[in-house]
């Protein structure tokens, strides 16, 4: 039986250490990561439910789907019953789009009462 060098493996065993230590923290990392998005569009639904309740205009930057480097601009008002990670919105054209709340990345609000508010991730 071959005897395996002292230097292969302590190579051997911080190769394994390290690779342990990347999973466990990149575990950790991830499910931050899921929480901090959870509170992002929790923070956007609220705030999209209140443009509702009150008739506000709502601007939104939203992720195309195709290219995720590139946004769009979608204007409009929303209905006074909104889903919990879906939304429609009729256009100042009077067009209906369905978006999802995971592309949308800034919401802005204009009441009819002139306030403005702002929420983006």
């Amino acid at each position: 039986m071959k005897k395996i060098p002292e230097k292969a493996k302590k190579n051997l065993i911080k190769a394994f250490s390290s690779s342990s230590f990347r999973f466990l923290s990149d575990f950790l990392n991830d499910s931050a990561d899921k929480r901090a998005q959870e509170q992002a569009n929790q923070t956007i639904m609220s705030q999209l439910k209140t443009a509702a309740l009150h008739n506000s205009l709502v601007v939104l930057q939203v992720q195309n789907e195709k290219d995720s480097e590139k946004y769009e601009t979608v204007s409009g008002w929303l209905p006074k019953a909104i889903g919990t990670d879906s939304l429609v919105v009729r256009t100042q054209d009077n067009q209906l789009q369905m978006l999802t709340v995971d592309r949308i990345k800034k919401v802005t609000t204009l009441a009819p009462n002139g306030d403005q508010e702002r929420v983006s991730r």
